[in-house]
C-alpha cells in the first residue's frame, strides 16, 4: 500500500468538522448567526480576490514529461532500461538536431519524490533540459525506481512489500549503473556527462564508489545541491522525525504502508484546489508546503507552481525517506541504509552501515551548492568537498536555496550557463 498525505489531510479536516459542528450545537442562535455572517463576508472577499488574482491556465499541468518536451518543439524518445536487479525504468530522450555525427551525452538526474519533468518545468529559455538540447547536445533525463514512470518489475508487483524495499543504495548501486550503461550503448558513445540535482547526485557519488568501471564512463559529474552528508540539515520536520524514525519505520511496516508520497489522483486534486487557483494560494504553497520539506525560497515564479507540483510527490519507498533520517542521525558521515546492528552484520559484515569512501571517486566533479540552501547546507557541502579528491572545482550561489537550482528564476543566468561552460563541446 503506497501512503498517500491528502487521506490524512483530509481525515484530519473531517475531524475537526464533526467536533466544530458538536461544538456550534452548544452555542447561543445569535453567536452562529454572526459566525454565519463573518463566514458570507469572507467567502465574498475571497471570490473577489480569486476574480483578480487567478493564476494562468497551464495545459502542461496534466502533460507528461515526454508531452511537454514535443509542447515545447522539441523531439523526444522514451526508452525503457531494465536494471540488474529487475526493476524497469524510463528514460527520456531529447536527440540532437540531425547529424551526421553522434553527438555529446549529456544525463540528468533528479531529486527525491521527483521525475524527470524538473528538468523542463520551468520556462523553455530557464530549462536546462531546453538549454542543452539548444546546442545540439544529446539530451537523457533519467527516472529513480518507485517514480510514476518506473513503477515497474520483471517479477515483483507495485502493490507488493517486496517492490519497495530499496534505499539511497539501490538508487545509486543499480538505477544509476543501468541507465548509463544503457545510453552509452544506444549511442555508442565512450563516455557522457553526467549533472545530478540533490539525490541524483548521491546516487551517482554512491555507483562510482561502488563500482569503479563507472568513473571511466563519465566525462564529469556536475553536483548542484549534492547530498551526502545530512549532518547540519536545517529543515524542522526532519529535526522532529529523525531520532524516531526506527519507530516510524516499524508502525509503517506493521500497516502495511512501503510506498510514500504519491500525490497521483486525490493528492492532485488538492494541490489545484490549494495551491494553483491564485497567485496567493502559490505563493502560500511556496512559502509553507515547500518550506516545510526544503526550506525557504524567494526565487520562484508563483504563476509556475502547477507545473511545479505537477513533478513532486511522485513516489519513492519508505527506506528511500527512512535514509534521509539515518544520515541525519549518523553524523558527518555519508553511510549506506542503516538495517540495525543484526542486520547490518548480515549486510556489511559490520554493526554499523558501509560508509561511502569518496576518495574513490575518480570521474571529475564539480560542485555548485546553495549558500541559503536548508536542506544540503553549506556546511554539509563543506564536509562533501573535503572528501572529494577529484574535485574539479566549487561555486557556492550565496542566496540560492534548495529548489532554485532547478525552478529559480534567474536559473539560467546564475548557474545554468555556468553549467554548460564546463561540458565538453557538443
Amino acid at each position: 500500500m503506497i501512503l498517500d498525505p491528502p487521506k490524512c489531510f483530509w481525515l484530519a479536516l473531517f475531524t475537526f468538522t464533526l467536533i466544530s459542528n458538536d461544538c456550534v450545537g452548544q452555542h447561543q442562535d445569535s453567536i452562529i448567526k454572526r459566525a454565519l455572517v463573518k463566514s458570507w463576508r469572507k467567502k465574498a472577499e475571497e471570490y473577489k480576490v480569486r476574480l483578480f488574482d487567478r493564476l494562468p491556465t497551464n495545459e502542461e499541468r496534466s502533460y507528461t514529461p515526454p508531452q511537454v518536451i514535443k509542447n515545447r518543439g522539441y523531439p523526444v524518445e522514451i526508452h525503457q532500461v531494465t536494471t540488474d536487479d529487475g526493476y524497469v525504468l524510463e528514460l527520456h530522450r531529447i536527440p540532437p538536431n540531425s547529424s551526421t555525427t553522434p553527438k555529446k551525452v549529456v544525463f540528468l538526474q533528479h531529486g527525491v519524490l521527483q521525475n524527470s519533468g524538473v528538468w523542463t518545468a520551468n520556462p523553455t529559455s530557464r530549462s536546462l533540459a531546453f538549454l542543452l538540447a539548444d546546442r545540439s547536445y544529446d539530451v537523457w533525463l533519467g527516472n529513480f525506481r518507485g517514480n510514476t514512470f518506473s513503477r515497474r518489475h520483471t517479477t515483483l508487483n507495485p502493490s507488493t512489500a517486496e517492490f519497495w524495499k530499496f534505499s539511497w543504495d539501490e538508487l545509486g548501486n543499480h538505477d544509476i549503473t543501468s541507465s548509463i550503461d544503457y545510453v552509452l550503448k544506444f549511442t555508442g558513445q565512450p563516455r557522457l556527462s553526467y549533472i545530478g540535482y540533490s539525490l541524483g547526485s548521491a546516487a551517482v557519488f554512491m555507483g562510482a564508489v561502488k563500482h569503479q568501471d563507472l568513473n571511466s564512463k563519465i566525462d564529469i559529474v556536475i553536483a548542484l545541491a549534492p547530498l551526502s552528508t545530512f549532518a547540519h540539515a536545517a529543515i524542522e520536520v526532519l529535526r522532529v522525525f529523525a531520532p524516531w524514525v526506527d519507530y516510524l519505520k516499524r508502525a509503517l511496516d506493521f500497516m502495511g504502508v512501503y510506498g510514500w508520497f504519491d500525490t497521483d489522483g486525490l493528492g492532485d486534486q488538492i494541490f489545484k484546489s490549494f495551491c494553483e487557483q491564485t497567485r496567493t494560494q502559490a505563493q502560500f504553497c511556496i512559502d509553507y508546503f515547500y518550506n516545510i520539506f526544503v526550506g525557504p525560497s524567494k526565487n520562484l515564479d508563483p504563476d509556475m507552481i502547477p507545473l511545479f507540483n505537477a513533478n513532486l510527490m511522485r513516489g519513492t519507498s519508505v527506506k528511500v525517506i527512512a535514509q534521509f533520517a539515518q544520515n541525519y542521525n549518523a553524523g558527518n558521515v555519508f553511510q549506506a541504509y542503516d538495517f540495525g546492528r543484526r542486520g547490518n552484520l548480515l549486510r556489511y559484515g559490520s554493526v554499523k552501515p558501509l560508509e561511502y569512501d569518496l576518495a574513490k571517486i575518480t570521474a571529475p566533479v564539480y560542485v555548485f551548492s546553495g549558500g541559503s540552501d536548508h536542506l544540503v547546507t553549506p556546511l554539509d557541502v563543506d564536509w562533501l568537498l573535503s572528501k572529494l579528491k577529484n574535485l574539479n572545482g566549487s561555486n557556492r550561489i550565496s542566496d540560492y536555496s534548495h529548489l532554485d537550482f532547478v525552478w529559480g528564476i534567474d536559473v539560467k543566468e546564475k548557474l545554468y550557463e555556468k553549467v554548460i561552460a564546463l561540458l565538453p563541446p557538443p
